[in-house]
């Protein structure tokens, strides 16, 4: 016979209660204890990730099933680490909770498993309204696997002078081109078509819409090139600055509309 029960804290000793109506498992019997999965708690929610490697969905297990004690609300996988491949250095991963928490300790347990990760923590309400603002955040959480069913149905909101913030991020391409990585140039490229689509159209943006505006604003074997080191530096940085000089008018003249 087998009867599922959750484990109870005691005030010495904890313990598992049993219901009175049962056959079988009487009292003074022997019993074999084990921990069980719900049904609900292996299985991972997908959000438009598509094809993945397999290796790469027993590694999110595992980081769930370790992370599991910390009670988070949530846990999201995102980044490169989903794209195909194996073309990333770290994994992604947004901890949402409302308490604050040592996220040193917890990176530092994933690496002694052989994970490198990046830790986003974060509460349940900056979550949403970095989702509204940064459309940076907007291309994380376009893709992702998660741990429970995250849903938002949010109103992009435009603020200027955050997205100035942002933008100043991506200003660091130009005159550290040669020094920067392939992926560092490829985050910098990102931010700032991400923040032009934005403002210009004025809707959530996703990781995909942001890739194919590259390919259109600069060539279409524009990544192919940037992993190679195959890219024409001087037409590449000529295009670059106009795109970010145009985005940043737009960027001063919402600021002022602001101000007004």
């Amino acid at each position: 016979m087998e009867i599922i029960a959750k484990v109870s804290k005691g005030s010495k000793m904890d313990q598992i209660y049993l219901p009175k109506n049962r056959f079988g498992l009487n009292p003074g019997s022997y019993v074999l204890v084990k921990e069980t999965i719900p049904r609900d708690e292996g299985r991972l929610i997908f959000h438009n990730v598509k094809k993945i490697e397999k290796i790469k969905i027993i590694i999110i297990k595992e980081l769930f099933n370790a992370l599991n004690k910390y009670n988070f609300d949530n846990i999201i996988v995102t980044g490169s680490f989903l794209d195909n491949g194996f073309n990333f250095n770290d994994i992604d991963i947004i901890l949402i909770r409302d308490q604050n928490i040592n996220i040193s300790k917890i990176k530092d347990e994933l690496k002694e498993m052989g994970i490198e990760s990046h830790l986003i923590l974060i509460d349940n309400q900056s979550l949403l309204k970095g989702i509204s603002t940064d459309p940076l955040f907007q291309t994380m959480l376009s893709n992702y696997i998660s741990k429970k069913r995250f849903i938002y149905n949010i109103k992009p909101e435009i603020k200027y002078k955050l997205l100035d913030l942002h933008l100043l991020k991506s200003e660091l391409l130009v005159g550290n081109f040669d020094i920067l990585t392939e992926n560092q140039k490829l985050d910098l490229l990102r931010n700032l078509v991400s923040i032009y689509l934005f403002i210009t159209e004025k809707q959530i943006v996703t990781k995909e819409e942001v890739c194919k505006k590259i390919r259109g604003m600069f060539d279409e074997d524009i990544f192919d090139k940037l992993k190679s080191n195959a890219l024409n530096k001087k037409e590449f940085i000529k295009r670059y600055k106009l795109i970010y000089g145009k985005t940043f008018k737009m960027i001063l003249r919402g600021i002022r509309n602001e101000s007004k």
